[in-house]
């Protein structure tokens, strides 16, 4: 049995925490988490779903406005862990990851070197992958540059979406976590540096990034969807009006037509020009609206315009 710290923020990072705490042999003494945040016009604080998972736990909960606080670093040093286990969290200085003479493992959902960064997920569905994976590995003060200790791979299927893949790797996460925590400090292996070919970055995903040019091949366009959805979704106009488009379907065939023209809404799908291929919509979300269905934004839109339209930055 070994005991650990957990941190983390985010909706996979409570799953993972759930995950982590069903497993046998791994005690977590506490979970240190971002403090409640206000949401919404009644600005209603908000805990971090790593804190309602840990809550629901029964365990401990650290909350971190800074974590260069000298407090905040003792408090976490009373609990006399080897090790902290983070998953989505922020960049942690020197002096914070001093406080656990083992460290702290990250759990970076990318087969590193490749995607080192924050979106690593969303990348690799924008650029096409069919294949990425999880690493945990040592952190340093660099991004995702630490030494690993193990790697796992995972397939992406052509439809699959960011939450898709984070809600099938949620117990396989947890898995490679636990044992990489389990033989580090057994000394069943040790960290080595990453090795492989850096492809891509991961930048955090930023508003340039969520507008769909309709030149673009459908292939491209459907990845972009996919990858930004539900949020914060991939955006597009129509009749002046911002939309977010939340579902598609890439289909091979070159129509000729103006990119962003509107083919034809077929039942369930609107059927969309693009540079090269037809990307078939599915849900759409107008600005300010709830999330259509192909044919509920048919009805209700399409008197209006002819055409989708790029966003400007």
């Amino acid at each position: 049995m070994f005991r650990i710290i957990y941190i983390g923020s985010d909706n996979f990072s409570a799953n993972v925490l759930t995950e982590l705490a069903g497993f046998g042999g791994c005690a977590i003494a506490a979970v240190a988490t971002y403090p409640d945040m206000p949401h919404g016009r009644g600005h209603k604080l908000i805990p971090t779903p790593v804190k309602i998972a840990a809550q629901n736990l029964g365990i401990d909960v650290i909350e971190i406005a800074d974590v260069a606080d000298t407090e905040t670093h003792k408090k976490l040093a009373g609990f006399d862990v080897p090790v902290a286990l983070i998953v989505s969290f922020k960049l942690v200085p020197p002096e914070f990851i001093k406080i656990f003479p083992k460290g702290i493992i990250n759990l970076h959902p990318s087969l590193l070197p490749d995607l080192r960064g924050a979106a690593p997920v969303q990348w690799a569905i924008m650029h096409g992958y069919s294949r990425s994976g999880m690493t945990a590995f040592i952190i340093d003060r660099e991004t995702d540059t630490g030494n690993m200790l193990m790697q796992r791979s995972f397939d992406i299927g052509e439809n699959e979406t960011t939450d898709d893949i984070y809600d099938k790797i949620v117990h396989p996460g947890a898995e490679l976590l636990f044992k990489s925590a389990d033989s580090y400090l057994s000394g069943g292996i040790e960290p080595g540096i990453q090795v492989g070919l850096i492809q891509h970055k991961a930048p955090r995903i930023k508003r340039k990034h969520c507008l769909i040019r309709w030149e673009w091949s459908a292939l491209k366009i459907h990845n972009r969807i996919r990858a930004l959805t539900p949020n914060p979704g991939a955006s597009a106009a129509f009749a002046g009006k911002n939309v977010k488009i939340l579902s598609s379907l890439c289909v091979d065939n070159y129509t000729g037509k103006e990119p962003g023209s509107i083919i034809e809404s077929d039942g369930d799908k609107i059927l969309v020009a693009t540079g090269d291929g037809v990307v078939a919509i599915l849900e759409i979300q107008p600005e300010g609206k709830p999330v259509l269905k192909a044919e509920q934004f048919a009805a209700g839109y399409f008197k209006k315009a002819e055409k989708f339209e790029g966003v400007h930055e």
